[in-house]
């Protein structure tokens, strides 16, 4: 399922807004309590590149038979979102920086098939099956409230949100409105983006 482009953030209680993540699509498939799979986008064996998520993302999961969606990202040592370390670990360099994965999406569970399910249901069971970790998580979103999310990610220098409706089945190639990629006006200052930070929008501006 591939995303079209979107113009310009827009609020509409059809859709769960969360970040486009600065990192590597990638599909998870944990069976019998192993990470069997894990392919990326420009990655011939990703979890050759990543296997240090073998051992963490399994014992995360409280179902078996379990595919995820997500992003694969590199974090340096203080936690923060490095896109040359991420850069260096896709061309064979395993120790540069610390892998992280984000889940997004669902689409099997206990060995069923739930691409037919609305997204809103797989959202649902993702949240519940996965227990988030120092590395591994499930992707922090808000419902209806996109430009809400894109002016908290603007001051992080992300470039992009992402809107999926919620009564929308997963399906191969072009998603149309189903999910959409909106790009974020950029800002003149922006800090570094961290995982945890941006898991804990939006209560940014309420922390200062």
């Amino acid at each position: 399922m591939q995303p079209s482009e979107g113009v310009a953030p827009f609020d509409d209680p059809r859709y769960l807004f969360e970040a486009w993540w600065p990192g590597i699509r990638a599909q998870a498939w944990v069976e019998g309590g192993q990470l069997i799979r894990l392919r990326a986008e420009g990655l011939a064996d990703a979890l050759v590149a990543f296997g240090e998520l073998t051992d963490e993302l399994p014992e995360q999961l409280l179902d078996d038979g379990v595919l995820l969606d997500g992003w694969l990202l590199a974090l340096d040592e203080g936690g923060w979102l490095d896109t040359e370390l991420l850069r260096r670990r896709m061309g064979g360099d395993r120790s540069a920086g610390r892998p992280a994965y984000v889940a997004s999406d669902m689409l099997w569970t206990n060995g069923e098939d739930w691409q037919r399910r609305p997204f809103s249901a797989r959202r649902e069971r993702l949240a519940a099956t996965l227990r988030d970790g120092d590395r591994c998580v499930v992707s922090h979103a808000l419902l209806g409230e996109g430009t809400l999310l894109a002016e908290a990610l603007a001051r992080f220098g992300l470039g992009a949100i992402s809107a999926r409706r919620l009564d929308a089945r997963y399906r191969s190639g072009s998603a149309g409105e189903a999910w959409l990629r909106v790009p974020v006006a950029p800002v003149a200052q922006t800090e570094r983006p961290r995982l945890a930070l941006i898991q804990r929008l939006p209560f940014l501006d309420e922390a200062g």
